[in-house]
């Protein structure tokens, strides 16, 4: 098959572009020196105009009441998901609250002197984690809050890859990431009811962020800003990461 026999077969729908269109001003440069290109154009545009003038009946009562109870039956099922989606996931806020003060608890000297920002914190771990799966993005959004509190506690960490690496203060990362466990473990009963995306991520993150407002009264580097960066906001995400791939394993067993 030539190239104008494959033009002549798509001339109806050439016709069709609107003036000025490339596609449709090629052809037509095309087929200025082609007399069988040229008439296959017209007899498209012919085509057009006939279909453009041909009129369209209207849709029988029926169809119209078919369609109208399709869309009234799709809007009251997601009405009825939508109520029955738990706007809050009690046990992952009460988890976050745990994941503050076992810590907390445990340890016999406090830093009392942050303790106002530390409950902040707090409230914003358990706001978190009850409400985890209503923002796709909801980890993001306690990485930040993470990274927020380390910056207003330690400021900017000032030579981060040159410094040293100190591994004593990886036990504060193992905290949260233990803290994380409570909120992860009461989402994950959740999602095998009613699945949210982000859902697992969100509760691990807002766990974890828990247990870093923990460590703002009991860990001896809260003012560092490298091991606040490294271990403390490094927990909340590895914590992140852990609830993603956790929420993959339920998703790929639900499959």
């Amino acid at each position: 098959m030539s190239a104008c026999d494959e033009r002549r077969l798509d001339a109806a729908g050439t016709a069709s572009l609107p003036e000025g269109d490339p596609e449709r001003e090629a052809y037509l440069a095309h087929a200025r020196g082609c007399p069988g290109c040229l008439q296959a154009f017209r007899a498209g545009e012919k085509l057009m105009r006939m279909i453009e003038a041909s009129p369209l009946p209207l849709p029988s009562r029926e169809a119209l009441e078919r369609a109208s109870a399709a869309i009234a039956a799709d809007l009251r099922e997601r009405k009825a998901r939508a109520q029955k989606r738990p706007r809050w996931i009690w046990p992952a806020a009460a988890a976050a609250v745990a994941a503050f003060c076992v810590p907390v608890l445990l340890e016999h000297q406090l830093q009392r002197e942050g303790l106002a920002a530390a409950v902040l914190v707090l409230v914003a771990a358990t706001l978190l984690a009850g409400t985890a799966g209503a923002l796709r993005a909801g980890a993001l959004v306690t990485l930040a809050a993470s990274a927020g509190f380390a910056l207003a506690a330690g400021g900017v960490p000032v030579g981060l890859l040159s410094t040293p690496l100190h591994l004593g203060g990886i036990d504060c990362g193992f905290t949260e990431l233990l803290a994380a466990t409570l909120p992860l473990v009461a989402a994950a009963w959740m999602f095998r009811r009613r699945p949210q995306p982000g859902a697992l991520a969100t509760a691990a993150a807002a766990g974890a962020l828990a247990g870093q407002a923990a460590l703002h009264l009991v860990c001896g580097g809260n003012h560092s800003a490298v091991h606040l960066w490294l271990f403390h906001v490094g927990g909340v995400a590895a914590a992140a990461l852990a609830g993603w791939m956790v929420q993959g394993r339920l998703v790929a067993a639900r499959a």
